[in-house]
């Protein structure tokens, strides 16, 4: 049976609970010999959506794909034991190649496509098919972006392109219209706390999904070290903040200390589970300091004008947040700090405390 945990070298294995719908769609694809030559792979971060492209050109060069299935579907999986099942576990498979930026680099940049030009058209060393997998394609330069356009203009036949984005939106448009279309949405609740009790047993599994905003993978970060606790000291001071008890400057030091794009997640899921609650009065996981102490500020009320406002612009800054976000994972080197002093501002003007005239 095929587990979501290999002990053995203690790496997940795709598909995981979430793709595997995705992957039965790609498998009955490529069974019928109809797969596409450039597949765009978009979801939120910490879906494991390289894991699901590495794992699906393994199952493609396979030797003896094995059978897996859950309670209403079937689909093939690689064997993990055949020569190119172990060339591609240890990622030393001549027909697979991965990029990504480069260390100390924010950008894909058009030498690394051009070994990927040269990869598309070497003949395939096993005698089948060939995949090149782009990790953060958006981060592809304006060069690099053209040069692979090129290639996908003109593809190879057996040679097929995953690329993998948070942010799809981000690409040229030339390219994303010459790649089918893989969406990946963040598990459900249930789905997400089962996988994560199989990984981690017994532990925080609710706090760990909220501040990873429901994305099983980040989640499993969180629990490998101090992050739920930074998440929750930056919370809190930013509350302090609304509450006129602290600076925009201790927050800063503590985003600074944390990482900006941390806090920002942290951040954007803080204002999801506020407007949620001043929407609709459900409250999240119990024990949230943070959270209660807004609780208590935005109380719902039979003031329809007055809460409509508020959600209003708990949203129009969990954007400002969202937008920062993909500022900071750019290429265009922002300022962090002036990102974050711009939107703890702009939270600290937030009118939550008093009610509409």
């Amino acid at each position: 049976m095929h587990t979501p945990y290999d002990n053995r070298n203690s790496n997940f294995r795709a598909p995981l609970p979430w793709q595997i719908f995705q992957w039965q769609r790609l498998s009955s694809t490529f069974e019928s010999n109809q797969l596409a030559h450039a597949y765009l792979f978009s979801g939120n971060k910490g879906l494991g959506k390289g894991l699901f492209a590495k794992a699906f050109a393994n199952l493609m060069l396979c030797q003896e794909p094995l059978e897996s299935s859950t309670t209403s579907l079937t689909y093939p999986v690689p064997c993990g034991h055949c020569t190119n099942c172990r060339k591609g576990g240890s990622d030393h498979h001549p027909d697979i190649i991965e990029i990504e930026p480069e260390e100390g680099s924010k950008n894909i940049k058009i030498d690394q496509i051009r070994s990927l030009s040269d990869f598309v058209i070497r003949s395939s060393h096993a005698g089948g098919a060939k995949v090149a997998i782009i990790h953060s394609a958006h981060l592809l330069n304006g060069n690099a972006a053209n040069a692979l356009l090129k290639t996908l203009e003109e593809p190879n036949n057996n040679t097929h392109v995953f690329l993998i984005t948070d942010f799809p939106g981000r690409l040229i448009a030339t390219i994303r219209s010459r790649c089918q279309r893989l969406d990946f949405a963040n598990p459900d609740h249930d789905l997400a706390a089962n996988w994560l009790h199989q990984i981690l047993g017994e532990g925080n599994i609710e706090a760990l999904l909220k501040a990873s905003n429901n994305s099983p993978l980040i989640a499993l970060q969180l629990a490998e070290g101090d992050s739920l606790q930074f998440r929750q000291q930056f919370l809190q001071s930013i509350c302090a903040i609304q509450l006129g008890r602290s600076s925009i400057q201790s927050s800063l030091l503590l985003a600074s200390k944390i990482g900006e794009s941390e806090v920002l997640q942290h951040f954007a899921a803080f204002l999801t589970t506020l407007t949620k609650y001043t929407l609709t009065g459900i409250q999240g996981s119990e024990g949230d300091a943070a959270a209660e102490s807004m609780y208590a500020v935005l109380k719902p009320t039979d003031d329809i004008a007055r809460t409509q406002f508020i959600a209003s612009a708990l949203l129009d800054l969990y954007t400002e947040v969202e937008t920062s976000r993909k500022q900071l994972s750019s290429s265009t080197n922002p300022n962090p700090q002036l990102l974050m002093e711009s939107l703890l501002w702009r939270w600290s003007k937030l009118p939550l405390h008093t009610a509409m005239s």
